[in-house]
């Protein structure tokens, strides 16, 4: 029988499995899916409750989590990247420029309440510092710690105060006046980059409810279900595997082959099946060692498949026990080697009539017996 056997015929057909198709949509379709949707909950969960915004390499994510800025085209729920930004590079809104939008700590620091600040209308002449510091203003990462809402808004006015810290007047487009207060250039977490209303609506669905069910649950569903099945396929092919091994099986019947036995088959279960069966040599030579084309062969499979040759060929010349000596001394790992001894008797007994189970349950107590 030729390489192109019924054996590398089957596995090849076995790889095209409904399991490996459907492990193909899950990796490339439904994994990122429930990636973005938990991401998308953090996302809205670290605003809303933590009132932390992330930031990687500069870039973050938002949630809007108010109808402020609905005029302007965001949604309650849409999650928005903005960067990090230099405060002194914002801009208001004017009659030639729609102004930033920005994300900020919505905070009231009684410490700026009475200090002077100066509208700036002309960015190439802003008033120089007149003071180095202001007393008693807080701290942004103490401000983060306390219980701060974050705003989305877009800036109108720009100001300075006499240390030169810049202060923003903001506004929602859906309001009808701006913030009460000045947001301290401290406090603005980043500038909005444009992020379009489909990306946005994408990631508000993912963050809600029926997202999460669509996108989470059901695709894990689906995921616990497809490994449930695979894992009684394993299971299912195992048991197939060792009623071959116990020979209650033919090694060439359609159920072992459909249960790709001779492929999976462990490495010492191969070499005491090989010199156990009296069937055509040859033909379990191909079931035990033949790859199908498409598989990939590492070298060091390469090397040992050499070695298999080298194996057969001591079977062919010298017998049996010289087989089996090739194979212990090949092979240098202890608990290998023990099982080797084992199923060595294991044939000797099964060769001479005995029960594939009763021969190992012979060999071991001889091995015990006799401390071989």
């Amino acid at each position: 029988m030729s390489e192109n056997n019924i054996y590398v015929s089957q596995h090849k057909r076995k790889k095209r499995t409904f399991y490996s198709i459907l492990g193909l949509i899950s990796d490339c379709i439904i994994i990122p899916v429930i990636i973005i949707a938990l991401f998308s909950s953090f996302v809205l969960y670290s605003n809303q409750r933590k009132n932390e915004i992330k930031s990687v390499f500069g870039v973050s994510f938002v949630a809007i989590q108010s109808g402020s800025m609905m005029a302007g085209g965001f949604n309650i729920g849409d999650i928005v990247i903005i960067n990090s930004v230099n405060t002194d590079n914002l801009r208001p809104k004017s009659d030639d420029y729609a102004g930033d939008i920005i994300a900020f700590y919505y905070v009231e620091d009684i410490a700026d309440e009475n200090i002077k600040k100066t509208l700036i209308t002309d960015f190439d002449n802003i008033p120089e510092p007149t003071k180095d510091s202001i007393p008693n203003r807080k701290d942004k990462d103490e401000v983060i710690k306390e219980t701060t809402r974050i705003y989305f808004h877009r800036v109108v006015g720009v100001y300075v105060d006499e240390t030169g810290t810049r202060f923003f007047k903001t506004k929602g487009d859906s309001n009808g006046s701006a913030d009460a207060y000045y947001i301290r250039e401290d406090f603005v977490a980043g500038k909005y980059v444009n992020t379009p209303i489909w990306i946005r609506s994408i990631f508000r669905f993912c963050a809600s409810g029926p997202g999460m069910i669509a996108l989470v649950v059901l695709p894990l569903t689906v995921l616990i279900f497809m490994q449930m099945l695979s894992l009684l396929e394993q299971i299912s092919a195992l048991m197939i595997e060792r009623k071959v091994i116990a020979g209650y099986i033919k090694f060439n019947d359609k159920e072992s082959i459909n249960a790709n036995v001779g492929y999976e088959m462990r490495e010492f279960d191969k070499i005491y099946f090989f010199d156990a069966i009296k069937e055509n040599k040859q033909e379990l030579k191909e079931f035990l060692w033949v790859y199908p084309e498409n598989a990939r062969i590492s070298k060091r499979l390469s090397k040992h498949l050499k070695v298999v040759d080298k194996a057969i060929n001591t079977y062919y010349e010298l017998g049996s026990k010289e087989y089996w000596d090739f194979w212990k001394k090949h092979f240098k790992r202890k608990r290998v080697l023990k099982k080797i001894k084992i199923l060595y008797f294991a044939s000797l007994y099964y060769k001479g009539g005995r029960k594939y189970e009763d021969a190992v349950k012979l060999a071991k107590k001889d091995i015990k017996k006799y401390n071989i």
